[in-house]
């Protein structure tokens, strides 16, 4: 039968993009680590130390909202206004595609970056020159090229349909952990595969140990052999000593039997040791405390509140920097007018959210030297602003002089 569309010369384009070392080595079921383990960032999160390393910083990320701000300069002094909204405060706070919410797309492209290193969102451009939608795609479905000194492109295979479209540097975000030429970056579960298979290859040390190790609480001797009515009639002795209900009770044991009960190994001490190893080995990795993955040997009340600092001073605050920066080069490719510059800046407040005592004392604090209004702290609470609320203290302007009297004073 003749087919028309065999000789029709225009024909969709089809995918051909080629497999990179590590798919091949996953698909062929070939381990990249000595540890006979293949890792890669698909089954990196099969350790629960890596799951939740990633979950707690993305997550943290997500949770918080991203506004853009113009900068103005007089005299010397800045002074700064939220554009709530220009279009790309929409984009980050209300709507960045048509079927994810902010905090699903940020998460996303968080998580990407984490295991992966890159991740990456179409830029949709309006007439108008401002961006309409962000979409990402999995790190795995795009492939960059370097088409001159200062120029990319982007080849995207939709993962449902299977086209492929090639897009310029201005039509992409991407989003960047450590990289040694300024475009590519390596992901932090590529650099440290030998750690991560190490982990994984004690997970599955233990669940074989679990399926085909012999597991017994105590071992019982006797100095003579038992045929199978003896067998059987230990075995049924027994029967009334076994179980939570009967725990406490004193075994009688009959013809000579002796019971020895069995400890933990120095091996099995060892694996347990290992394996809390390699939970540290995940939050150096990540660069955030043990505590924030469920390690809680070493910690106390006091560590703990230091703790949530340093996740903020130097787990989050370099991420958030590098995506606010990366978002202000591809999403506002305009310049405002002369005098001022765009900020895009993400609000930390409620990862910095002290208790209800701390935080009332620092807005005492705040209020009586002037610094906020009771109506600006009360929004910071979550209240509507009350009538007299916008004034500020004069207290600071205050000052007590003392001076000396004579003696009919």
């Amino acid at each position: 039968m003749w087919r028309g569309c065999d000789m029709w010369p225009w024909k969709r384009k089809t995918e051909n993009r080629s497999m990179t070392i590590d798919e091949f080595l996953a698909m062929a079921g070939i381990p990249n680590t000595g540890s006979g383990e293949h890792v890669s960032s698909g089954n990196a999160e099969t350790l629960p130390a890596v799951l939740n390393a990633v979950a707690v910083i993305s997550e943290a990320v997500a949770s918080m909202p991203c506004y853009l701000y113009r900068v103005t300069r007089t005299n010397g002094v800045e002074a700064r206004t939220w554009l709530a909204d220009h279009p790309v405060d929409v984009l980050l706070n209300e709507r960045p595609n048509d079927c994810q919410t902010p905090y699903q797309f940020k998460r996303t492209l968080m998580r990407h970056c984490l295991l992966n290193g890159n991740a990456y969102a179409v830029i949709k451009w309006g007439k108008d020159g401002q961006p309409q939608s962000l979409h990402p795609y999995p790190p795995r479905a795009v492939v960059p090229k370097r088409l001159d000194e200062h120029r990319y492109a982007y080849t995207i295979t939709e993962p449902f349909s299977g086209r492929v479209r090639t897009y310029l540097q201005e039509e992409i975000l991407h989003l960047r952990y450590s990289t040694d030429d300024g475009f590519l970056s390596r992901s932090p579960v590529s650099i440290c595969r030998e750690t991560l298979g190490l982990g994984m290859a004690q997970q599955r040390h233990g669940a074989s140990i679990m399926r085909d190790g012999l597991m017994a609480a105590g071992i019982i001797k006797s100095g003579e052999w038992f045929d199978s009515i003896k067998g059987a009639k230990a075995m049924e002795a027994l029967e009334r000593y076994k179980g939570a209900k009967n725990a406490g009770k004193t075994p009688i044991l009959e013809g000579g039997m002796d019971y020895q009960q069995l400890g933990m190994s120095n091996q099995d001490a060892e694996w347990l040791a290992s394996r809390r190893f390699t939970i540290e080995d995940v939050a150096r990795i990540f660069n955030i405390s043990p505590i924030f993955l469920q390690e809680y040997s070493n910690s106390t009340y006091s560590n703990f509140s230091e703790a949530s600092r340093a996740f903020h001073a130097m787990t989050m605050r370099p991420w958030l920097t590098n995506f606010e920066q990366q978002l202000k080069a591809a999403l506002l490719l305009v310049s405002p007018s002369s005098g001022s510059r765009y900020l895009v800046e993400f609000d930390t407040t409620d990862l910095l959210r002290a208790n209800p005592q701390d935080r009332f004392k620092s807005y005492e604090t705040a209020i009586k030297s002037g610094v906020m209004c009771p109506n600006e702290a009360r929004e910071r609470e979550g209240m509507s602003p009350r009538e007299g609320g916008e004034e500020f203290s004069q207290a600071w302007k205050q000052t007590v002089e003392v001076k000396g009297g004579g003696a009919n004073d």
